[in-house]
């Protein structure tokens, strides 16, 4: 074929109908028990006041009957991949082993992924990300998902599209593939899974859709989409989608980085991620009590453990009590949302801690000579963290340049740890390191009597400002925050991989 006489090249998923086998203990205790499909719709760092201000229209349509958005959604960790694993595993990145073996394709297919339980319970599964060689999950399997897990996957074809078409840049990331946008691929593919699967068999079907392009490292890029998305979610209603299927259009987190933490409300901005979910009339019906709790749960502290609940409560939707679905062993005290939260929920409660938390007010200190001490002690602890993961090899040590804020947790808890010992007091600290001009936040519990950080947590310190450049050097999301290479440094490829668990050194 002569290549010079093409004129367009396009490509399209195509979704063959696979039958799938139910349970059969499920279907034979309860044949009657309609199993609703579920649906989930990711955008990539989208706080819930980011989502009003840059995506009205589809803020509007979330709003219809049928929607609950959970306004007291709390993020529980810095980046993506922390925040996504809760939900999806119902786990942490640290609870894996450092080492996954040879073949980390068969260490990862063991992890207890969400959808297994689906698979099990009889769903077809179909899982999509718009950033095929450098996405959220499975990005070192550049075949595509791993055979055997999935139904449905759009990796393996958007690989081969990136590769075949011309592709053109914006907001950071392949904005287009050929002469579409990357996510139209994403959200047409959806489109046929709904259609072959619950519009026409009524095969219940679990979807991960997940999209970065648009919003990841731009702010309002989502203004960009807005229309689009609205457009894809009126042809869904249009099939069908919204009769059968329990939908979640959520965040991992807000804006982490950029010109929204220079505002006054960027504590909220990147800790409250975007939730919302919908309930089928069919199902508000059936399980009203279901239904009025979640209208409940609206204002009340969740987390993405919650939704991760959440989504093993659908599966076993006799679960009446919170006390009928067995405790994650990570988080105990999380529930389903579908189950009414307490009130007076704690950040404890919902396995969010300090450094994340909302809910807890501060007072603003003066710039005086302890605060800049802690901050010291803050970076020191960064350089040890460094030099313990070898990464001190191409990264230059920081040091403290200038502060721009010091607030003091109030403790209004009679029985609360601090209150119990008071010789501890919570500092939330902002500020700027040399060289690569970097702005952090951390949360730090002090212990006055013996002058140093009780049990702080280098990787949940916050890096407010870009840093991409900085820190091409190694491969670790979060060695990234903390690293300014060293001049004429190139990425190593011991560095590159010396973590074998592919999963702790993806990008955010």
């Amino acid at each position: 074929m002569d290549k010079s006489k093409i004129v367009q090249q396009d490509a399209f998923p195509l979704v063959q109908f696979q039958m799938q086998m139910q349970n059969k203990t499920s279907t034979e205790s309860n044949p009657k028990r309609r199993q609703p499909s579920v649906i989930l719709l990711g955008i990539d760092s989208m706080s819930r006041m980011n989502f009003r201000r840059t995506m009205p229209r589809t803020a509007e349509f979330v709003s219809q009957r049928g929607w609950f958005e959970m306004e007291g959604y709390n993020k529980v960790a810095d980046n993506t991949l922390r925040n996504l694993l809760p939900i999806l595993l119902g786990q942490t990145v640290e609870q894996y082993p450092r080492k996954c073996g040879q073949n980390e394709v068969e260490c990862i297919e063991k992890f207890p992924w969400i959808w297994k339980d689906y698979k099990r319970a009889g769903y077809t599964i179909a899982l999509a990300e718009d950033m095929a060689d450098s996405g959220v999950l499975f990005t070192n399997n550049k075949n595509g998902y791993f055979p055997g897990l999935v139904d449905h996957s759009l990796h393996a074809l958007l690989l081969r599209m990136e590769q075949a078409m011309k592709t053109y840049v914006r907001f950071g990331y392949n904005y287009c593939i050929g002469r579409r946008l990357t996510i139209s691929y994403v959200y047409d593919f959806c489109q046929q899974i709904i259609s072959r699967y619950m519009e026409e068999s009524h095969q219940p079907t679990f979807g991960y859709f997940w999209s970065s392009t648009f919003t990841h490292d731009y702010n309002f890029g989502a203004a960009s989409l807005d229309a689009k998305f609205d457009q894809y979610l009126q042809q869904f209603k249009a099939h069908n989608l919204f009769e059968h299927a329990i939908v979640i259009l959520y965040s991992d987190h807000g804006a982490r980085f950029g010109e929204l933490l220079n505002l006054s409300d960027s504590f909220l901005e990147e800790r409250l991620p975007m939730l919302h979910i919908y309930l089928p009339p069919w199902f508000r019906h059936k399980y009203p009590k279901y239904s009025q709790a979640l209208y409940l749960n609206r204002n009340r502290l969740s987390s993405n453990f919650d939704l991760h609940n959440t989504l093993r409560h659908i599966l076993q939707l006799n679960a009446t009590l919170p006390t009928d679905l067995a405790p994650l062993v990570r988080c105990p005290s999380s529930q389903s949302l579908l189950h009414t939260l307490p009130r007076e929920r704690s950040c404890e409660d919902a396995c969010i801690t300090e450094h994340w938390c909302t809910c807890k007010e501060f007072i603003a200190q003066s710039m005086n000579g302890e605060m800049f001490y802690i901050s010291k002690m803050v970076v020191y602890h960064i350089n040890r963290w460094m030099l313990v993961h070898r990464y001190n090899e191409f990264c230059q040590r920081i040091q403290l340049s200038d502060m721009e804020s010091a607030e003091k947790k109030m403790l209004f808890e009679e029985n609360s740890t601090e209150t119990m010992h008071g010789d501890i007091a919570i500092y939330r600290l902002r500020f700027r390191t040399f060289p690569g001009s970097a702005t952090f936040q951390a949360t730090v519990r002090l212990n006055r009597e013996l002058k140093k950080l009780d049990n702080f947590y280098v990787p949940d310190i916050s890096r407010l400002n870009a840093y991409h450049n900085d820190s091409l050097c190694i491969n670790d999301v979060i060695g990234k925050k903390f690293c300014v290479c060293y001049p004429n440094t190139t990425l190593d490829p011991f560095m590159s991989n010396w973590k074998e668990l592919k999963l702790t050194t993806l990008p955010s």
